[in-house]
Parts: structure tokens; C-alpha cells; sequence
């Protein structure tokens, strides 16, 4: 089953800080949905632990998240794929940062696919959940980068 996600934030904060705070594994995590950690395993590889319940299912993956096509300051893209117990997942992304008067601008997009019994759940209820998840998501990122720009 075919999933996409965008939406686009703002955080105050210069582009240079916010695009410092996407390089580091432990405030990136932050942002993708439901991933509990990013552990590194080379460069601009990382082992991504997430943990997905969608409705009455729930499932772990191990995942493999890899940046490329990285342009600093303007954003990179990135590869995920996963196993669980419950099914299988992988995508591709973006994040793109643009400077403005007042911060920046984050834009995130995601595609992908959910196989197993996530997938049986059903694309709205995946698709609504993924939402939710982004915008807690990016609220715990935008919070772990002012805190860690005030330290």
C-alpha cells in the first residue's frame, strides 16, 4: 500500500542552526515518524529503530535509514526500508530547509510503502495516523533544537 506524507513548518531559527540539528542523529529522530533512535553504522547511515501502531496493530521494525543528495544548508533526501513482525515497510524522502525573514522554512515529504498487516489496516487510517505523528514529530524536533540552541 502506496503512503505519502508532506507538510511544511516554520521554526525561528536561522537555517544554519535548524540544518545542524537534521545532521545529528539524536534530534532527527525526533522528527521521523515513530522512530525510537538512529544509531550509526556509517556515513550518512544509520540502523533506525521504530515502532509503529496503527489501530489494534502495533510492530517494531529495524530499519536502515541512509541521507543522500545532501546540499547543506538547502536539505538532503533519504532512503528507509524495514522488517517487522507485523509487515514491512520502505520509502524515500526529502527535507528541504528554506531561509525567510522570520526562520525557516522545513518542509518534509515521505513516500512509501506498508506491506503486511499495517497494510490490512488501511491506507486512510495509516495515512491520518502518519499525519498526526509528523506534526508530534516536528513539534518534539522543533523543541529539542531550541533547547539545544539555548544551551
Amino acid at each position: 500500500m502506496a503512503i505519502r506524507l508532506e507538510k511544511e513548518y516554520h521554526i525561528d531559527l536561522p537555517r544554519e542552526d535548524v540544518w545542524y540539528a537534521i545532521q545529528n542523529p539524536d534530534i532527527l529522530a525526533q522528527i521521523l515518524p515513530n522512530c525510537q533512535s538512529l544509531e550509526p553504522k556509517g556515513n550518512n547511515q544509520f540502523t533506525a529503530h521504530i515502532d509503529i501502531k496503527v489501530g489494534p496493530v502495533r510492530s517494531k521494525f529495524e530499519s536502515s535509514f541512509e541521507m543522500f543528495d545532501i546540499h547543506e544548508p538547502e536539505g538532503y533526501k533519504f532512503l528507509v526500508r524495514g522488517n517487522g513482525k507485523n509487515g514491512s515497510m520502505n520509502g524515500q524522502g526529502e527535507i528541504k530547509l528554506h531561509s525567510n525573514k522570520d526562520g525557516t522554512n522545513f518542509t518534509f515529504i515521505a513516500e512509501g510503502n506498508v506491506a503486511g498487516i499495517l497494510a490490512r489496516v488501511g491506507q486512510r487510517l495509516i495515512e491520518a495516523t502518519g499525519k498526526k505523528l509528523m506534526d508530534q514529530g516536528f513539534e518534539n524536533f522543533k523543541n529539542k533544537v531550541i533547547e539545544s540552541n539555548m544551551a
